[in-house]
């Protein structure tokens, strides 16, 4: 992505960017057991239903197996690796 000097003029804006953070870090998945995904495949699951909901930006955070959040490096790794593989780039209109 590159800014231009009149990047924030509206008429050069896109019409609409939607953010989905759908991880929650402070919720723990006993909280809403339906909507928490725990295992990467969950989590990455999920990135592809926001995706087809229409999201163009992903917050993302990633869990251990306990279902608490994890600063492991790895695990972003494995997480970006695989939302990469399972959405498709969205090109800007």
């Amino acid at each position: 992505m590159q800014f231009l000097d009149d990047s924030l003029h509206p008429e050069n804006m896109d019409k609409v960017v939607i953010t989905v953070a759908p991880y929650g870090p402070e919720w723990m998945p006993e909280d809403f057991p339906e909507d928490i995904p725990v295992t990467m495949e969950e989590q990455i699951q999920k990135a592809v239903d926001c995706y087809n909901a229409g999201a163009t930006v992903l917050n993302l955070h990633v869990r251990g197996l306990d279902g608490k959040g994890s600063r492991r490096l790895s695990k972003f790794n494995e997480r970006i690796a695989g939302v990469r593989a399972a959405v498709p780039l969205r090109k800007a209109a």
